[in-house]
C-alpha cells in the first residue's frame, strides 16, 4: 500500500473504532431503558 492509502485506511479504522465504541454505549443505554420499562432482565 502507498502512504496515502495507509493513512486513509488508518483514518477509516479510527472512525470505525469510534463508531463501535458509541454503539456499545448506545446498546447499554437502550438495555437500561428497556429494563426500566419492565422489559428484559
Amino acid at each position: 500500500m502507498t502512504t496515502k492509502t495507509t493513512a486513509k485506511s488508518d483514518a477509516v479504522a479510527m472512525v470505525l473504532s469510534t463508531q463501535f465504541a458509541e454503539s456499545t454505549k448506545l446498546e447499554q443505554a437502550i438495555k437500561a431503558n428497556l429494563t426500566g420499562l419492565g422489559y428484559g432482565s
